[in-house]
């Protein structure tokens, strides 16, 4: 079977991974001069920072995608954080689970009960308009530092600051489950560099600077900026809905499903990167940053992998969800933040890099919590992070998507991860 693979980005490179493995023949095409989208590295001033992603992984060496990884047999090491989480609130960064006491007797157990539903399988009606943050108030009280928590949380995790209940709930579900975050070591790249040698190794060819632009559903192939065509048997888009959706031409389409299409929204946020003088600061962990207006949480690559930093610095990522259209703005105060976690950054170290995510490319082509139907066209897949099953944080929402689509292929079964 021939299987064409336009992105390579880690939903096109795990499923690639997967069809190279059971014999198939298989063409990845990447626009890009490299592979991994934004689950790769970026070599800047001597430091390894990332395309998009935080060289973690949200779920660790025991989520969807750890799992996957490991069928593929690939040779990437994941060491879960620990603790799972910190929180820095009131001028302070503690453990998460000093949390409790900023909850009532009566909330502590509110929230007990709360944990036990989800984990139990009870969770909220499938209702898009039902805010998540205000099932949590409705659930265990009108609390400000859970819900400061929970803003915290989604903005790191998922960057938008709500989400529909039972989205909020699945992914409560799946860390109950699987458990916190781990680091994975040599950073994105390591990962995406070793789905791409599976690839290459069970023949399958990658080509980057092909940038596809049509795709004739009706003869099967895909046409490329330069006029070159390839013909497939199966087809994996790893380039969004709205993407591929345009590559086999509006008209190949219904109204209704259109309509569906074109309301989905990304998630958009910007991420900052800080170097520091000295040792690591946090270790293997998130710091969920409740005291800031826009800064949403950090953690530290390099205290996994040394490589990542210049000798002498250590790494920090921050993130923030986009919360207005006005990025300058929006910079200004995830600076402002930045400086009241780090009152002495100008002494300690600098900001490195400022990345945006925002139109052309998101974070997230489509927010957590959306409905997005399986793909309706014959022998086409849509991967990646346009198709994450609910639940599913990030590139664990990616990896659920491509267990969905390996059913579909006829390459394994994976009902036991679906949240």
């Amino acid at each position: 079977m021939r299987a064409v693979v336009i992105g390579s980005g880690i939903g096109g490179l795990l499923t690639a991974s997967f069809l190279a493995k059971n014999g198939h023949e298989v063409t990845i095409l990447e626009k890009a001069p490299y592979i991994g989208g934004r689950f790769t590295n970026l070599d800047y001033k001597g430091f390894g920072l990332s395309t998009g992603a935080f060289h973690m992984l949200p779920h660790g060496e025991d989520g969807p995608l750890a799992h996957l990884l490991k069928l593929l047999g690939a040779n990437v090491r994941i060491v879960n954080s620990n603790p799972k989480g910190m929180i820095f609130y009131e001028g302070k960064t503690f453990h998460y689970r000093e949390g409790w006491k900023y909850l009532s007797f009566t909330e502590k157990a509110k929230a007990t009960k709360l944990l036990l539903d989800i984990r139990r399988g009870k969770l909220p009606v499938d209702d898009p308009e039902m805010s998540g943050r205000e099932w949590i108030r409705e659930k265990i009280g009108d609390n400000e530092f859970a819900d400061l928590f929970i803003k915290s949380f989604l903005g790191w995790a998922d960057s938008v600051l709500d989400v529909p209940a039972l989205e909020l709930a699945k992914e409560i579900k799946a860390t109950l489950k699987w458990g916190g975050p781990g680091l994975v070591k040599g950073g994105c790249k390591a990962l995406t560099g070793e789905l791409a040698r599976i690839v290459a190794e069970n023949g399958g060819k990658i080509l980057t600077r092909k940038k596809a632009v049509e795709v004739d559903a009706d003869s099967k192939k895909v046409i490329t900026a330069d006029g070159d065509e390839f013909l497939y048997d199966v087809l994996i888009s790893n380039i969004g809905i709205k993407e591929t959706v345009e590559l086999i031409g509006r008209d190949n389409f219904d109204h209704g499903y259109l309509k569906r299409v074109d309301s989905l929204k990304p998630s958009e946020g910007i991420k900052y990167n800080v170097a520091l003088k000295g040792n690591q600061r946090i270790g293997n962990t998130v710091v969920f940053t409740l005291d800031t207006e826009r800064v949403n949480g950090y953690n530290e690559p390099s205290s996994l992998s040394p490589e990542l930093a210049k000798e002498g610095y250590t790494l920090i990522m921050l993130h923030h969800a986009l919360q207005s259209r006005n990025v300058k703005a929006e910079r200004r105060k995830g600076i402002e933040d930045i400086y009241r976690i780090f009152p002495n950054l100008d002494e300690e170290g600098e900001i490195l890099l400022i990345q945006t995510y925002l139109d052309g490319n998101p974070v997230n082509r489509v927010a957590s919590g959306q409905v997005v139907e399986e793909f309706s066209v014959e022998d086409i897949y849509v991967v990646g992070d346009a198709y994450k099953l609910p639940g599913g944080i990030e590139v664990e929402g990616i990896a659920l998507g491509v267990m969905r689509t390996l059913e579909r292929l006829g390459l394994g079964s994976f009902s036991e991860w679906y949240l």
